[in-house]
């Protein structure tokens, strides 16, 4: 094998498993569970990363959940999950063992849902599940509470 046909065939062999890795990191959104819970595919369950939404027994929480089902349900968007080690293995889970996500959808699955939620007012920053990455959320609840919106709002 040629020098040029084994740097090719390496260059293949890289964009391929490049592929899968980006290919594992999308996913459909089969049902919302709750506003901050959702399924994707058939068997994956996992949790907002970051926030934490009222339940729909609470103030708001019919609408919040409404509103996460409006926008992700059926949709395919792109997932990151915070590992402990760089492995599956290593995926950071929450106390009931949901793995812990930040989904981006939209266009080019561009847009984060998980900031959606707090610059709407639909969540609080979850410090317990805050990865130093996404410290900026507490000043997106911030601004959301200043602004009087979602569960901020005064009545």
């Amino acid at each position: 094998m040629s020098m040029k046909t084994k740097s090719g065939f390496l260059i293949a062999a890289m964009v391929l498993a490049i592929a899968i890795t980006a290919a594992g990191n999308i996913g459909l959104v089969k049902k919302v569970l709750s506003g901050d819970l959702v399924q994707i595919g058939d068997t994956f369950v996992a949790r907002l990363t970051g926030i934490k939404a009222p339940q729909r027994s609470e103030t708001l929480g019919q609408e919040i959940y409404d509103f996460t089902k409006r926008e992700l349900e059926g949709q395919t968007v792109k997932l990151f999950t915070w590992t402990t080690d760089n492995t599956a293995a290593g995926i950071v889970h929450d106390d009931k063992g949901y793995p812990l996500v930040q989904i981006f959808y939209g266009k080019r699955a561009a847009v984060s849902f998980n900031e959606v939620m707090l610059k709407k007012g639909y969540a609080r920053v979850d410090l317990k599940y805050l990865p130093d990455d996404l410290k900026h959320y507490v000043d997106l609840e911030k601004e959301a509470r200043e602004k009087g919106i979602g569960i901020w709002k005064t009545r």
